[in-house]
């Protein structure tokens, strides 16, 4: 969850709100970030802070949306502040709440290196000494958001000597074939197109469309277009039939209207201009969300291709189209080579 707002905020209540009724959770971490009175040897009397609107959410989602791939949280939260602060004044509050501990404190540590080095905010103090002047870059928030990366490629050679370690073994046990991959996903070349689908949204509180953007960019794909329509059949008909008859989209994916309310219609449209269903993935997202929610058992949403271009529908919440995409990803790009002929590989 993401917002930025120019009045203060409550950590108690804020935590409070995130966890109320979700006893799994076992493990709280917070981190606030207040105005300091000196840096650079001034004395600060204020902070004024500036953002870029859309982008900086959308960066902030991006970052959100990295986080819950690799950590095992339950919920996350930023809450930044911009406008003038006075010293002592609270800027910014992360909470990340796990199952675990360790998994709470990583999350969070994780959100605000990142947050200070990539979030787009513009910082300028207020001095006793010299007048306002803008805050440079942190080469301390370089050094620790460089740490994660280190990290990262520590767990990927991990990762693969694991695998080959695996490998080894499947091969002495079944004599051919190769160990599991642990569903990595790469989606390198491929061109997604991301249609959000709501009465009530627009472009600027569309969390879902780009948190799935942030994951396909994550994934290595190109998010080729996106577009946010009401919940009109023939609308959605309209785009899913250009997209995938235009031959410059390997996969669609929709959020929202997957329900079974009178105006949920995604998945109707989606069966009327398609050829070929891919009930299975279906069923991989119903059980995914089984996970998170009971509610999940609702969804309606289907998987299938027009042509060779594959279109799979999510629900319309951010943590869910997130968390139902990501039980299927690493099996989108050998879908959609053997849709154009290329068979098992």
């Amino acid at each position: 969850m993401i917002r930025i707002q120019t009045e203060d905020f409550s950590v108690q209540q804020e935590v409070a709100a995130l966890i109320a009724g979700r006893t799994v959770v076992g493990g709280v971490v917070s981190f606030v970030g207040t105005v300091r009175d000196y840096t650079s040897g001034d004395q600060v009397v204020a902070m004024e802070l500036e953002h870029y609107p859309g982008m900086t959410e959308s960066e902030l989602m991006r970052i959100e949306v990295a986080a819950r791939a690799r950590f095992s949280v339950e919920e996350l939260l930023v809450v930044h502040r911009v406008g003038r602060l006075a010293v002592g004044e609270n800027i910014v509050l992360v909470v990340a709440a796990a199952r675990h501990r360790a998994d709470a404190f990583d999350a969070c540590r994780y959100l605000i290196d990142h947050l200070k080095l990539y979030a787009t905010f513009w910082k300028k103090e207020i001095t006793a000494q010299g007048g306002p002047r803008w805050v440079d870059g942190c080469p301390g928030c370089e050094a620790a958001a460089g740490q994660w990366g280190r990290q990262e490629q520590r767990e990927q050679r991990m990762g693969d000597l694991e695998h080959r370690h695996d490998c080894r073994h499947t091969r002495q046990e079944k004599g051919s074939g190769s160990g599991a991959s642990g569903h990595k996903v790469a989606w390198p070349g491929l061109r997604v197109g991301i249609v959000t689908l709501s009465d009530s949204r627009d472009r600027a509180s569309d969390k879902s469309g780009d948190a799935l953007e942030g994951v396909v960019l994550g994934y290595g794909g190109m998010v080729a277009a996106r577009v946010l329509l009401p919940d009109d059949r023939e609308r959605i008909e309209g785009v899913l039939r250009e997209w995938a008859d235009g031959g410059g989209y390997d996969l669609i994916l929709t959020t929202g209207g997957t329900g079974p309310g009178p105006r949920d219609v995604t998945p109707e449209a989606t069966r009327a201009v398609c050829d070929r269903e891919l009930p299975g993935f279906a069923e991989l997202i119903r059980a995914a969300g089984l996970e998170q929610v009971r509610s999940a058992v609702l969804t309606r949403g289907v998987s299938a291709f027009r042509g060779t271009t594959l279109v799979i529908n999510l629900p319309g919440s951010t943590r869910g189209a997130v968390h139902s995409l990501a039980a299927v990803a690493d099996l989108v790009p050998h879908a959609v080579r053997m849709a154009r002929g290329g068979g098992h590989s």
